[in-house]
């Protein structure tokens, strides 16, 4: 299976992913980019990977300036405006043994792998000598302090909160700049996970999966905490909790960010929610005086979006959030802020604040393995062919009191469902009918 996905490349480090690789891509990128910048995160591959692919670069004459390790949006905080090509080591969410490349222009938008970088890529050898080379080379001649500018930007940007907050930082990349930051801001802030480490040895750096939630919930339960925070991997994506220790969806707190922003400026902001967000997320824009915009999934196409309609905001079902402010780039601390505004605004816990928008039963993405994915859409279209169909990705069927969303995935063999329906049981009985064509 290819390294080279929708959105960045990655693969499990040596087997898929290794140092002559990482030389060959700095060697291609090499030969279209005069000035880059690079990060990497904590990963065990992303550290060890950073010296040949800058060798790479600098081979093909590139002036190249490392940041350390760092997080994915201080990457980005740091190319805009200054640097041709941004790109950062890492993995993302995915387990310990998995590394890769994130990378992102002058604009900060995202190069997609599968688009662009795998028609330039080429293998080159590694020799012993350019090994030797690689190893004896030092990258403090090139370190540039990226981490200073971005941790006074947030500093001065937003609010101190005497709330009392637990923040998970998932042993990733956001304990170092981000844990600065929040240990200034948040003046009850317990913080767990709190130190880097590319083993990841308290849980998956995932705010999805159940298993990897469960050190936050405890320690929002145990502390009688407002609420609770955690960051995955390369903290580009951030997870809430409630105070009773539920985990707040990706779409209500679009709409609490939404809501808090179009109050604040008072305009017909333009505010970007990916098509498998709950139809309450357009109903709240509306009701606001927003001007709502569906995309379809991924950052990729999301910020490009973003950059054409000039959007003020953006929010993704799986938590990621996107600001015009810092370049239509994901900003978990902007997102914080608003989270904490909302809560602050309406004088309401945040259980109190997500129940009141929980007016629809959503079904969460639910995932399947199916060998022929085109043959079960037209399957699905031909059986709606009277409700209501969009086309932004996979297939959007919209009936009478329910609706749904059946899209391939970017990166893996998989089709990904998300239903919503005005009942519990309609949305139970709905699932079960989806489930039914799609096995």
């Amino acid at each position: 299976m290819t390294v080279f996905k929708a959105y960045d490349i990655r693969g499990v480090y040596q087997e898929q992913i290794d140092e002559k690789f990482a030389y060959s891509l700095g060697k291609s990128i090499g030969k279209r980019y005069n000035t880059v910048l690079v990060g990497n995160d904590v990963r065990i591959g992303s550290k060890e990977l950073v010296k040949p692919f800058i060798y790479g670069l600098m081979e093909e004459g590139v002036k190249v300036s490392y940041c350390g390790t760092i997080s994915t949006p201080t990457i980005y905080f740091g190319t805009k405006d200054n640097y041709d090509l941004g790109v950062i080591l890492t993995a993302s969410h995915n387990p310990a043994k998995y590394t890769g490349f994130k990378m992102c222009d002058k604009n900060v938008i995202p190069i997609s792998p599968t688009e662009e970088l795998i028609k330039i890529f080429n293998e080159y050898e590694l020799t012993e000598e350019t090994k030797e080379k690689i190893k004896k080379m030092d990258l403090k001649d090139i370190v540039v302090d990226i981490k200073s500018k971005y941790m006074d930007f947030f500093l001065n940007r937003c609010n101190t909160s005497n709330k009392k907050i637990a923040v998970d930082f998932a042993n990733g990349s956001t304990a170092i700049a981000e844990k600065e930051v929040l240990s200034k801001l948040l003046i009850n802030g317990i913080l767990i996970n709190d130190f880097p480490d590319g083993t990841f040895p308290a849980h998956e750096p995932d705010t999805l999966k159940k298993e990897c939630l469960m050190d936050i919930i405890n320690t929002v339960k145990h502390n009688n905490c407002d609420m609770g925070v955690i960051f995955d991997g390369d903290g580009d994506r951030i997870g809430i909790i409630d105070e009773k220790g539920e985990v707040l969806q990706g779409d209500i707190l679009t709409l609490l960010i939404a809501m808090e922003l179009l109050k604040e400026k008072n305009e017909k902001l333009k505010i970007v929610y990916d098509l498998r967000c709950s139809k309450i997320v357009e109903e709240v824009i509306n009701e606001y005086g927003g001007a709502p915009l569906k995309t379809r999934v991924g950052h990729y196409f999301i910020k490009k979006l973003m950059h054409e309609v000039d959007a003020e905001f953006a929010g993704e079902l799986s938590n990621h959030f996107y600001f015009k402010e810092v370049g239509y780039v994901e900003s978990p601390l902007l997102a914080l802020n608003y989270i904490l505004s909302a809560m602050e605004d309406m004088g309401k816990t945040l259980s109190e604040l997500s129940k009141e928008y929980k007016k629809y039963f959503h079904s969460g993405e639910i995932n399947f393995k199916v060998k022929d994915q085109q043959e079960i859409l037209n399957k699905i279209e031909n059986k709606y062919k009277n409700c209501k169909i969009e086309k932004i990705d996979g297939l959007s069927i919209y009936c009478d009191n329910w609706w749904f969303n059946v899209r391939l995935s970017n990166t893996e063999p998989l089709l990904r469902l998300n239903l919503e329906a005005d009942s519990k049981e309609l949305m139970n009985e709905k699932i079960e009918e989806v489930k039914g064509i799609i096995e």
